[in-house]
């Protein structure tokens, strides 16, 4: 899932900025960058014993030294046009990282995947 993840934002422009989007960590200079997590795995069918289809839920993180407001709803519209559901109740509010001057959203996305075709 994750180089679909990788894929989907390659070349991620949001106001004519590229917005670096990884794995986990972020190590690059840019004020602006976001960064994704697999965060739950949940079953969500069994039949006969065995897991049919399951539940991944990720996090992405959205840094920003400043107005990061249309970044969020790219991500949002991006996300749900590949399939995956936005998670409103599992996402954060707004917040400041006092200690690095960044504002920080967390946006919980899931989507359900089946056994049998990886799909």
């Amino acid at each position: 899932m994750n180089s679909i993840i990788e894929q989907l934002f390659n070349n991620f422009i949001v106001n004519g900025v590229e917005i670096p989007v990884s794995f986990l960590r972020y190590t690059g200079n840019n004020t602006t960058y976001i960064t994704y997590m697999l965060t739950n795995t949940e079953n969500s069918l069994s039949a006969e014993d065995q897991i049919q289809n399951y539940v991944d839920q990720y996090d992405f993180d959205i840094y920003s030294k400043g107005n990061y407001l249309k970044i969020i709803d790219e991500v949002i519209n991006k996300m749900t046009q590949a399939g995956f559901i936005w998670q409103p109740s599992q996402s954060s509010g707004d917040m400041y990282e006092d200690d690095t001057g960044y504002f920080h959203r967390t946006l919980c996305f899931a989507i359900e995947r089946s056994v049998n075709t990886n799909g």
